[in-house]
């Protein structure tokens, strides 16, 4: 047996469940699907993980790490969630994360990541999904009140916003405007604003030296704490840390 089959053999032994969501995730071309053992190396992944990295076979990559396949930035935060699943057995859902390309460009993705426990309830390897959430605004009529809280979002990210206020502006109920933003993002209202938010802090990050204080208040925080609690919980990296691995 190969070192490469060998890894997933032995997780895959302890779980065999998992064999199922292998099979079923391979087929999906828009869910990015892993699977990691203790030693965060990847043990499962399907084509479409293949192919947000870059390669052309998904079994070559079985035994890399994540520092090995995505810039340092992104392997950072992955390692942090991936601590958090293996320490305390909590389940990640619905996480935001913005992904830096290599030329500067985000991407954004809306993660899950679980604990896969063997039958003793020992926890032996995470899985996780992620969804790319690049969506079009519709140009179907009854999604133009949405189209307009989401343009008023991206316009006016940086003022003091009130999701509940933007509902009644556009004349939709809370309900409604989270439905429709769901339909056309993936995402809530409101992580739709901190996406902006963080966005465009990340971007300000990289370009130079504006203090950090400066931007959290340009981009809409309300103060810097704030701005680096959510920051950290989207990037897995303080802005302060972002900052110093992205002008390396």
């Amino acid at each position: 047996m190969s070192g490469e089959g060998s890894l997933r053999e032995r997780v895959f032994a302890e779980s065999p469940g998992l064999a199922a969501l292998e099979s079923l995730f391979e087929a999906l071309d828009d869910v990015v699907f892993c699977v990691k053992n203790h030693q965060r190396r990847y043990v499962s992944v399907n084509r479409a993980f293949a192919r947000r990295v870059g390669r052309n076979s998904a079994r070559a990559l079985i035994g890399r790490t994540a520092r090995e396949l995505f810039p340092p930035l992104l392997a950072a935060g992955y390692e942090q969630q991936d601590d958090q699943v293996f320490t305390t057995g909590q389940e990640i859902r619905d996480r935001l994360e913005m992904v830096t390309n290599p030329d500067g460009t985000t991407g954004w993705y809306l993660a899950q990541k679980v604990p896969v426990r063997n039958g003793a309830g020992d926890i032996v390897a995470l899985a996780g999904i992620s969804r790319d959430l690049r969506s079009p605004l519709g140009s179907d009529p009854k999604l133009a009140p949405i189209a307009s809280v989401i343009e008023r979002i991206r316009r006016d990210f940086a003022e003091p916003i009130r999701i509940r206020d933007l509902a009644a502006e556009a004349g939709l109920s809370m309900d409604s405007l989270e439905r429709g933003t769901r339909v056309i993002l993936g995402i809530s209202p409101r992580q739709f604003l901190t996406k902006t938010r963080v966005e465009n802090a990340a971007r300000t990050l990289r370009a130079g030296k504006i203090p950090i204080g400066q931007i959290a208040s340009e981009c809409g925080f309300y103060d810097q704490a704030m701005f680096s609690r959510q920051f950290s919980a989207t990037t897995g990296l303080t802005p302060r840390q972002y900052r110093e691995a992205a002008l390396k």
